[in-house]
């Protein structure tokens, strides 16, 4: 998966060249028709699962980074009608901050850049990126917000990756794979993203499971196996019959739920452990 998706021409935000650049906000989403996976952040992960399958991709280098799937590899965007606009009541975090981005300059140093290509610039209609104060050319209020919005993006980011790798080093991460027959017979396998193993979940030792109780990371997990259950939509959506085996717990959302309940349990009485020695 490309790094930058569907960011084409990356470039800094510079007061000298773009003092009267501007930004028309469109309701199309075009730019994210070709996406079938987004990334995206711990924070957004209850709402990104309500509609689609969270999974966990490794990256060149070994990292990993959680992911929303909008599409099978080499189709469409499912979540966009004819319009190109979004279809879920909540979109990505990484697809609203478009075009913006940060960009590493230097050592520990990160630039505001944007897509040049993103189809709502101009220099005549919409926000100023920069205004003129007192004889000086000051970014604009509206800029200073995209500051703010990648900024706390970058710090969810950092948080979310650490989240993952907890999730490798606890060994709950498996290789995922969904069989299914599409229209004309032929058999089709999604291949390639990892997913929380429920089996082993159970398995892990009290005291790692109450860190991941306590820090909130067990609510990431039960989305991110909930939202498992939204793969047989996603096949629906690209019109693939819902004729799936599998060789772990993905595309049976009823064995998913059955296995988180188990955790679930296990969980609530170790609350109430925690709880009755806070209170004490």
């Amino acid at each position: 998966m490309p790094s930058l998706l569907f960011y084409k021409n990356v470039i800094p935000l510079n007061k000298d060249i773009h003092a009267k650049l501007k930004l028309k906000n469109l309701s199309s989403f075009a730019f994210s028709a070709d996406t079938t996976v987004v990334p995206i952040v711990g924070s957004e992960f209850i709402e990104v699962a309500k509609r689609m399958p969270i999974a966990f991709l490794r990256l060149e280098g070994g990292s990993l980074l959680p992911i929303a799937l909008v599409g099978l590899p080499n189709q469409k965007n499912v979540f966009l009608d004819a319009s190109q606009s979004w279809v879920t009541p909540y979109i990505p975090a990484f697809v609203r901050r478009y075009p913006f981005i940060f960009a590493e300059t230097g050592p520990d140093e990160l630039t505001l850049c944007l897509d040049m290509d993103y189809a709502g610039l101009n220099e005549e209609d919409g926000e100023p990126f920069f205004v003129e104060k007192d004889g000086n050319v000051e970014p604009s209020a509206f800029v200073n917000a995209a500051l703010q919005m990648v900024s706390e993006y970058q710090r969810q980011h950092i948080l979310t990756t650490q989240f993952a790798k907890k999730l490798e080093n606890l060994g709950l991460l498996v290789d995922s794979t969904v069989k299914a027959n599409l229209p004309q017979g032929e058999p089709y396998e999604l291949t390639g993203f990892l997913v929380v193993d429920s089996e082993k979940l159970r398995q892990i030792s009290d005291e790692a499971l109450k860190d991941l109780f306590l820090t909130g990371e067990l609510d990431l997990i039960y989305a991110h196996l909930h939202s498992l259950g939204n793969i047989l939509e996603l096949l629906r959506l690209n019109a693939v019959p819902i004729e799936v085996q599998k060789d772990t717990s993905v595309a049976n959302p009823a064995t998913t739920e059955s296995k988180a309940a188990t955790v679930a349990k296990k969980t609530a009485v170790l609350g109430k452990k925690i709880l009755k020695k806070t209170v004490s």
